[in-house]
């Protein structure tokens, strides 16, 4: 009896590539044949659909799996081997670099401090900016020429990159800062919430990110669980 999948056509449209890589995790059999056709190996493309060889199955696959299957070239097992190792490579290197947070330095309490400070937004201030990924929280900080503590917004500024590796943070804590008196009275100002990032292995031993109030709990939950992931990576788990 002929099998159902022999005569199985496969679109060239919406063939995926190596750069869509990031979620092969999701592909089904037919997607993940539709890659390997694009590689030259559409001769198996009924193969793996037959043995329902999915996206998420595709790196447990070994060379005697591959045997199984009925593909008994060398050669053409090997650029299987090849082609999962780079679907492999490009899902790491997009997951150590995609985005899980981003934010921005809560400068001013209130619009009212804003106001103030920046001389009604004739001399802006640009606050620093915070980024997570899976593997590093990137911390642009900018560094204003100030006279005790309030920064001269004219006098211009200097701007810092900071990119921690997570495997090497020791400890995430969180403190809530109100805002003045004054400025809760007369301008209902909110206070901010800032995160503590310590790692031994960093320059300057800890890091500040200075968020609005609320955030704070949410963004030091997500950097302790990415923390722990990445730990675990780096103990080889």
């Amino acid at each position: 009896m002929a099998s159902p999948y022999m005569n199985m056509s496969l679109p060239e449209s919406g063939i995926p590539n190596a750069g869509d890589s990031y979620d092969y995790h999701q592909w089904d059999a037919e997607k993940l044949a539709a890659f390997f056709h694009s590689k030259g190996l559409g001769n198996y493309s009924d193969t793996l659909i037959k043995h329902k060889i999915t996206g998420p199955l595709v790196p447990l696959l070994s060379d005697d799996d591959l045997k199984d299957m009925g593909i008994n070239l060398v050669g053409d097992r090997l650029m299987f081997r090849h082609y999962i190792k780079e679907l492999s490579r490009h899902h790491r290197f997009n997951s150590r670099v995609k985005s899980l947070w981003e934010g921005e330095e809560q400068v001013f309490y209130s619009e009212c401090d804003k106001s103030c400070i920046t001389c009604c937004g004739f001399c802006p201030i640009d606050p620093s900016t915070y980024k997570l990924t899976t593997s590093h929280l990137r911390v642009n900080k900018v560094q204003h020429v100030r006279c005790g503590p309030i920064p001269l917004c004219c006098f211009g500024a200097t701007y810092l990159s900071n990119n921690i590796d997570l495997s090497k943070v020791d400890d995430v804590d969180i403190t809530g800062i109100p805002a003045p008196c004054i400025q809760r009275v007369c301008c209902c100002a909110n206070g901010k919430d800032v995160v503590e990032v310590e790692s031994r292995f960093d320059k300057d031993g800890k890091v500040f990110l200075r968020l609005p109030q609320g955030d704070g709990e949410m963004v030091t939950n997500l950097i302790l669980n990415q923390v722990e992931e990445a730990q675990k990576m780096d103990r080889g788990f």
